[in-house]
C-alpha cells in the first residue's frame, strides 16, 4: 500500500490503476541512452494492454466516486458516456491542457477527443488477443474491428474529409488525464 493512499474500494481502484499505468510505462521505450537491445526493447503489446486497463480502472474509480453503476463493462467509451456532461468536460479540459497539449476548446477537438476514446475503447481486449491480427505492423489502426475501421480509419473511405484525426498516442494522454482527475477526486496527487 502506498503511503497516504486512502484505502477502501476507491483507494484500491486508484492504487491498482496507478500500478497498471506504471507497468505500461516500464514496458514502453527505454528511458536510457543505451542502445536498444533484446533485453531492454519496448514491449508494445503489454504496454497497450496495461495502459488500457489502467484507463478502465481510473474510469471505474471516477464512476464509483460519483455513484455511477458500471458493472462488468470494460469498453472505455461506454464507461465514459455514463458520466454526466460536466464530468466529461472536466476530463476533456484536463486532456486539452496537460503535458504538451495547449488545445483550444472547440467542437472539432472535442470530437477528436471522443473519437479517440472510441478508437481506444477496447484496446485491452484487442491487444490481449493480438496474435489474431498481428501481421507485419502492430498499431492501433491495424487492430481495429470492422466497425472501428469504418468509423475511424482514414483509409476506410467512409470517413468524411476533414474528420478529426485518431492516433495511437492518445491512450497514453488519456491515462494521464484520468489519473490526474481521479487523484483530484480522492484528494491525493502523486508525483509521477
Amino acid at each position: 500500500m502506498r503511503k497516504g493512499v486512502k484505502m477502501g474500494k476507491l483507494g484500491g481502484l486508484l492504487e491498482n490503476a496507478n500500478d497498471f499505468l506504471e507497468a505500461a510505462r516500464r514496458c514502453g521505450w527505454p528511458h536510457t541512452k543505451e542502445k536498444v537491445t533484446r533485453e531492454n526493447e519496448p514491449l508494445f503489446i503489454p504496454e497497450m494492454v496495461n495502459i488500457s486497463f489502467a484507463c478502465e480502472l481510473y474510469l471505474k474509480t471516477v464512476a464509483e466516486h460519483k455513484g455511477i453503476k458500471i458493472g462488468r463493462i470494460h469498453e472505455l467509451d461506454t464507461i465514459f458516456e455514463k458520466f454526466a456532461k460536466d464530468t466529461q468536460n472536466e476530463i476533456y479540459d484536463i486532456w486539452r491542457t496537460t503535458g504538451n497539449n495547449d488545445i483550444q476548446n472547440h467542437p472539432y477537438y472535442k470530437q477528436m477527443f471522443l473519437d479517440n476514446i472510441g478508437a481506444a475503447a477496447n484496446i485491452f481486449k484487442r491487444f490481449r488477443y493480438a496474435h489474431d491480427w498481428v501481421g507485419s505492423v502492430i498499431s492501433l489502426e491495424h487492430s481495429y474491428t470492422t466497425e472501428q475501421f469504418v468509423k475511424f480509419s482514414s483509409a476506410s473511405g467512409t470517413r468524411p474529409l476533414g474528420s478529426p484525426q485518431v492516433y495511437g498516442g492518445f491512450i497514453n494522454q488519456f491515462a494521464e488525464c484520468l489519473k490526474i482527475y481521479a487523484e483530484r477526486l480522492l484528494g491525493k496527487t502523486y508525483n509521477s
